[in-house]
């Protein structure tokens, strides 16, 4: 009786203390996690999800996301605003959505962003961001930045 007694408490013990390091290496997990990874979808896959973050954006809001596609830049003069993207093309490169990006780290343009039209990969907070005029747009925010 002893013998098993003792083999219940150290199976417990054991159980206990699995459990515990399994919740620490699921907190670091879910720290670096991606919840939406368009790299890894079809072009008309990618092409369709931008295009249901884009028209149903409360959906994807405080989703963390990664997407790869083309890097571009747009100056509004009326909001005196420089605007970062991410643009994919559809599967017959004849049409395109994008994303809306900020970084992390505030940087410098030009010279700290690449080149109109080069690849980059971005994973950031998917986010809507309403102006004055009660209009928004979706926008990745807190995004880093890979060339």
């Amino acid at each position: 009786m002893y013998k098993v007694f003792s083999r219940i408490t150290i199976i417990a013990i054991l159980c206990i203390f699995s459990l515990s390091t399994s919740s620490v290496a699921a907190e670091n997990v879910s720290a670096n996690r991606v919840d939406i990874d368009l790299t890894k979808m079809s072009s008309t896959m990618v092409y369709s999800m931008v295009f249901q973050m884009v028209t149903e954006p409360k959906k994807f809001i405080g989703k963390t996301i990664k997407m790869k596609g083309a890097f571009s830049s747009y100056y509004d003069e009326e909001s005196k605003r420089r605007f970062f993207g991410c643009v994919i093309k559809d599967a017959l490169a004849c049409c395109s959505q994008g994303l809306a990006f900020e970084t992390f780290k505030p940087r410098k343009f030009p010279s700290e962003y690449p080149s109109e039209g080069s690849s980059i990969t971005i994973v950031g907070t998917f986010e809507f961001e309403k102006e004055e005029d009660g209009i928004g747009f979706p926008i990745i925010k807190n995004a880093k930045l890979y060339k």
